[in-house]
């Protein structure tokens, strides 16, 4: 008999696709936020990833440095050398509601 093909490489792990592996990271580092959400736009490979995340711990906050405290977070969880291209949105609700409402 042969032996089982290897698996495929995207499952890297067991937990989820690298896209729901983002999103509950980011649960977790943000377990208020009103809108929490990922998008995979390479078929599921997780190449290129849109993780919305609107959280008022961001008031007053420049946008930069959400961005930098959104990656510094997924490095350490080990899931941001998986990923190819990450965009990210990191509004606060008032930003949020504004976005929500300009694209009605």
């Amino acid at each position: 008999a042969f032996p089982p093909p290897p698996p495929p490489e995207q499952t890297m792990s067991d937990s989820g696709s690298l896209a729901d592996r983002v999103k509950a990271e980011a649960e977790k580092r943000y377990p208020d936020a009103l809108e929490c959400e990922v998008l995979d736009h390479s078929d599921g490979c997780g190449a290129k990833l849109e993780l919305t995340v609107v959280d008022d711990s961001f008031e007053g906050m420049a946008l930069l440095k959400r961005h930098r405290e959104i990656q510094n977070h997924l490095k350490e969880r080990g899931l941001f050398e998986e990923i190819h291209a990450l965009q990210i949105r990191a509004w606060t609700g008032e930003q949020w509601e504004k976005k929500k409402k300009g694209s009605t």
